[in-house]
């Protein structure tokens, strides 16, 4: 339909006059449907009316974002406090999602998945809260979603099934009298997985030192040793204690019906419970009286070189969190003395040789915790760390903190906090909103940010930032330096306690006992593998086919020329924000430099300049734009992997009155950068390779899918030259190499960038308001000018692949296991049902036989319109199980049965996937990935009739499409090195990854 101005401002009036009369029907004091209005006011950090409620019956507090969004959002939150390491808070989480008393499904949560139209759908566990938020653009979807949220918090079947406990969270598994038992359960290797990372357990240890006598000293996600503590009764105790509406906040936002939700929520959960007077906080941690020390550890693999693989961090307790001017000032302080380039603490720590990398950071507990940590660093420096740093943040005190750096810095937070470039602004609301709540039961407080950032603004005239550096750290002695060091073995020394208990457990068992573990297993596992019944799936509300939109959603680029150069517009708005890519072709390159462009990607912008001093270049950067990144991305011409479109991008966004700066300094960085500072970019390398190496001790699953993509696909190849385990050895050879080979990476570097920025070779994109074309054309047209002219080739990479089939051999407690090819080459096209195929497997077997019988944390599959597709598995303790669960999938589809209602639900929530809002800057990106890849509007409208009308045979039809790609045999796995020297066998080669 199409809408003239005229008719759409009345549209718009009519919308801000709906909202200003609901929030004139309500006045303070008054009561609505159980619910006394405590508060209403207009928060124009939001730019809406809010609404705060107290339920007078139940106790439950309910507040209200009223404005036009349609993409309504809801979540309640209760206070949730852990009293030991068992991770009660976070099992919790699972097990209230596995079933409920109006919805006797195993898993409600998964069938909501398979079957909504939700835009978010999830749950979490913080350090002192518990959330469960939901959000969707259908109206019956919405109060679907929240019908299913509230019976699971109020009326889990925990109560009724033991088995949930198991499941979620842990059990002794026994299947056979003469075989060892297990440890088993979901969250228990989810966090396996997660204290894989020494920066997780660097946290834990660092919250275990400076809060000994509150429950932050605890993991409310779980500690893998101490989970199997939990039993069924401190379970259930633990919900009767915090799952009561008077410990809760329920959130809505959007332009949903406030009367009909407020008369839900009460007649149908609310009225059934009378007020609790139970008083839930966390306690505060008094102050020390000297500052502590102390030292713990981390697993690597055996014989690995633990030279500078420590982590040393010093850490403050720095006043309460609802103080918001101070909160502010500490992430300001953080920035501007730790992480910006030219940080003094970052520099003096450089010069001093003290580790690879300087990082600091703010936690957001009821008591505000400071972080400066030093990666990559030899333990026996951390006196002297100590000392640079406190004699850096004296000297910030006696001369000053840097005006420059503070006043960029602020306006990149203010930038950020009124950009709203955000799909989910209910939910970034809701967060934001949290601490207020929590910590001193005012929901507003930590919404409302305009005034504490004013009040700071005018503190720092007046010294405040030195007044709290003074108080908080140099005069405070309730501080942590804690030193985390390399422990080779220490994983096996680890799983042989484990096994040993569990060897002395079983001892203690009669024969009678264990016959009945082995029942218990058992019954565990025909329960997992036991379908829901038709009638229990039936109390799930299901939308109709006909409540979804039928029309595909298509962003459309206009293509124009200034100065004979390719300029890709997307014209909507975007809150005057003003978003530009400019992209360059690598095919200029040869094969042998693409890890030279990333590693130059990464430089930029860290480098002096003609006309600025890296650090200046940081404070223009933070003061005149909104964001600034330099990175690699590609695309694939008609969706084919043999048409890899690789770029070299440089992104950025700035006010439309900024604009001209921010071409400028995009001018600046592109082609003024100072490369050869052999110091400097020394400096840059190091952090860099401190980064990759920290990143791949953390995330096994990227490398691991990278790695196996580069077995058969040239994208695939791409990314693993250029940011995988191929890239992060090329680092680390040049580094440690760098004083004998400094002069040929700089000449390597120069002729990448002489290749790639050329004015020859761009393509710019932007994303921005109509009328602002005419703002960022003429600065525009001086930045084209400004480049360099020159005639380039395209080079046709010859990338040699191989199915190499690796373990990939890391400190990790659990497995990443990733098979797949690209089934375009094997002669398969692209279908929308394939789409569908997906949620079936991915929602169906593989979550069935991965997470819920297997234990891993998550198990899918990815079937994309560019031919690539792969099963992986998450924190799976399993490997050679594992695959053969992909190996089955051909016979799990020959055999697939669904009746009409549960295909509609499979159509449904494909298409919720499909149909998630996208922000203003992320529809421009799609209408840009549109025209680079040859997608038209009747490609989507094709691919999605194609989805909404798949049936039982199309799936079934799949089974040779799925058989022809698990054929090629091609797998990756990133896992614990005991458990890839079992499976050798399966594998051509065992790698340990750091070199």
């Amino acid at each position: 339909m199409k809408i003239n101005r005229k008719h759409l401002v009345m549209l718009l009036v009519s919308v801000i006059l709906l909202t200003v009369s609901l929030f004139a029907d309500f006045e303070v004091g008054s009561t609505y449907f159980g619910f006394k209005l405590i508060e209403k006011r207009f928060v124009k950090e939001v730019n809406a009316e809010c609404l705060y409620f107290e339920h007078s019956k139940s106790g439950a507090h309910l507040f209200k974002i009223i404005n036009d969004d349609a993409n309504k959002t809801f979540s309640i939150a209760f206070k949730t406090i852990p009293d030991s390491d068992a991770g009660t808070p976070h099992i919790m989480e699972h097990g209230v999602l596995n079933g409920s008393k109006n919805f006797p499904v195993k898993s409600p949560f998964d069938v909501l998945s398979k079957g909504s139209l939700k835009t978010f759908l999830n749950a979490m566990t913080g350090s002192d809260v518990t959330l469960y938020p939901i959000a969707s653009m259908n109206d019956k979807d919405f109060f679907n979603l929240m019908h299913i949220y509230l019976d699971a918090v109020f009326n889990p079947l925990i109560y009724a099934d033991p088995r949930i406990l198991k499941q979620e969270g842990w059990h002794y598994e026994l299947t056979d009298k003469d075989a060892p038992v297990e440890y088993r359960g979901i969250v228990y290797n989810e966090m396996k997985g997660a204290f894989s990372s020494p920066v997780t357990e660097l946290s834990y240890q660092i919250d275990k030192a400076l809060f000994p006598d509150n429950a932050y000293s605890y993991s409310s996600g779980g500690y893998p040793t101490a989970i199997p503590s939990l039993t069924y009764n401190q379970y259930l105790n633990y919900h009767r204690s915090y799952y009561h509406p008077s410990n809760s906040l329920i959130f809505l936002y959007g332009d949903g019906d406030i009367h009909g939700e407020l008369q839900f929520i009460d007649s149908e959960y609310l009225s059934t419970y009378t007020h609790s007077d139970a008083k839930i906080s966390m306690a505060i941690q008094k102050p020390f009286n000297k500052m502590k020390t102390a030292t713990a550890y981390y697993p690597v693999p055996e014989e690995s070189d633990t030279k500078d693989q420590s982590y040393l961090s010093l850490n403050f307790v720095a006043g309460l969190n609802i103080d918001r001017k101070l909160v502010t000032a500490l992430d300001i302080l953080t920035d501007v003395l730790v992480n910006q380039e030219s940080a003094p603490i970052r520099l003096a720590l450089q010069e001093a040789g003290i580790g690879r990398e300087v990082s600091a950071g703010l936690n957001d507990f009821k008591q505000n915790v400071v972080q400066i940590t030093v990666q990559n660093a030899n333990p026996d420096d951390a006196d002297k760390f100590y000392e640079i740093v406190t004699n850096s943040l004296k000297d910030a005190i006696q001369n000053g903190v840097d005006r420059n750096a503070v006043e960029a810095t602020l306006n990149r937070l203010e930038f950020n906090l009124r950009e709203g470039d955000d799909a989910q602004k209910g939910l970034t609301y809701h967060f934001s909103q949290l601490n207020g709540w929590l910590y001193a039961d005012d929901p507003f407080l930590t919404l409302e940010w305009e005034k504490p950032l004013a009040d700071l603004k005018a503190g720092i005239q007046e010294g405040y930032l030195e007044t709290v550096i003074d108080k908080y750290f140099i005069q405070n002695n309730h501080a942590v330096l804690m030193t985390l060091q390399p422990k080779p073995g220490m994983e096996k020394e680890i799983n042989a306690k484990v096994a040993a208990e569990l060897v002395e457990y079983k001892a203690s068992l009669s024969d009678e006992e264990i016959g009945q573990l082995i029942e218990e297993t058992e019954s565990l596992i025909a329960y997992q593998k036991a379908e829901d019944t038709p009638e229990a799936l039936a109390t799930i509300p299901l939308l109709d086919l006909s409540d979804i939109n039928p029309e595909a959603a298509y962003y459309q680029i206009q293509k124009k020329n200034i100065c004979k150069t390719p300029i890709l517009v997307y014209d909507t708005f975007t809150n005057n924000v003003v978003y530009v890519r400019f992209l360059y072709d690598m095919r200029v390159l040869t094969a042998d430099y693409l890890p030279y462009a990333k590693l130059l990607a990464e430089i930029l912008c860290s480098m002096n300049t003609e006309n600025y001093t890296f650090g200046e270049l940081d404070n223009a950067l933070n003061m005149h734009t909104g964001g600034f990144s330099v990175y690699l991305g590609t695309f694939l011409g008609n969706q084919s992997d043999d048409e890899l479109i690789p770029k070299f991008v440089i992104n950025t966004k700035a006010m439309n009155n900024k604009i001209d700066k921010l071409f400028e300094l995009s001018d600046e960085i592109a082609n003024n950068s100072i490369i050869d500072d052999r110091e400097r970019l020394k400096d840059v390398l190091v952090r860099h390779q401190s980064q990759l190496d920290a990143s791949i001790k953390s995330n096994g699953y990227g490398y691991a899918a990278k790695r196996v993509k580069s077995y058969y696909s040239n994208r695939g190849m791409f990314s693993e030259i250029t940011s995988g385990v191929e890239y992060y050895w090329f680092i680390t050879d040049l580094l440690n190499h760098y004083d004998d080979q400094a002069e040929e990476i700089i000449k390597k570097l120069h002729e990448t960038a002489n290749l790639l920025i050329t004015k020859n070779n761009l393509i710019v994109t932007i994303t921005s308001e109509k009328d602002d074309y005419k703002l960022y054309t003429k600065a525009l047209k001086k930045f084209l000018k400004n480049q360099k002219s020159q005639k380039f080739t395209y080079n046709n990479w010859k990338f040699d692949l191989e199915l190499k089939n690796e373990g990939l051999i890391a400190a990790s407690k659990v497995q990443y296991v990733i098979k797949g090819y690209d089934f375009k080459k094997l002669g398969h096209g692209w279908n929308g049902k394939i789409e569908v195929l997906n949620q079936i497997l991915s929602r169906d077997y593989l979550y069935n036989n991965i997470r819920v019988i297997g234990g891993a944390y998550g198990g899918w599959c990815n079937f994309s319109s560019n031919g690539d597709a792969y099963f992986a598995s998450y924190r799976d303790p399993n490997l050679g199980n594992t695959l053969k669960i992909y190996s089955e999938t051909p016979d799990f589809l020959e055999n697939f049965n669904a009746d009409e209602t549960e295909m509609t639900r499979y159509i449904i929530g494909t298409i919720s996937g499909i149909d998630q809002p996208k922000t203003p800057s992320q529809q421009g990106n799609a209408a840009v990935n549109y025209y680079f890849e040859n997608i038209n509007r009747e490609d989507l409208q094709r691919e999605r009739n194609e989805v909404l009308s798949t049936s039982v045979d199309d799936i079934r039809n799949m089974k040779k499409f799925v058989e022809d790609v698990l054929a090629q045999d091609a797998f990756c796995v990133y896992g614990n090195e005991e458990i890839l020297q079992q499976n050798s066998a399966i594998f051509k080669n065992l790698i340990k990854l750091n070199r």
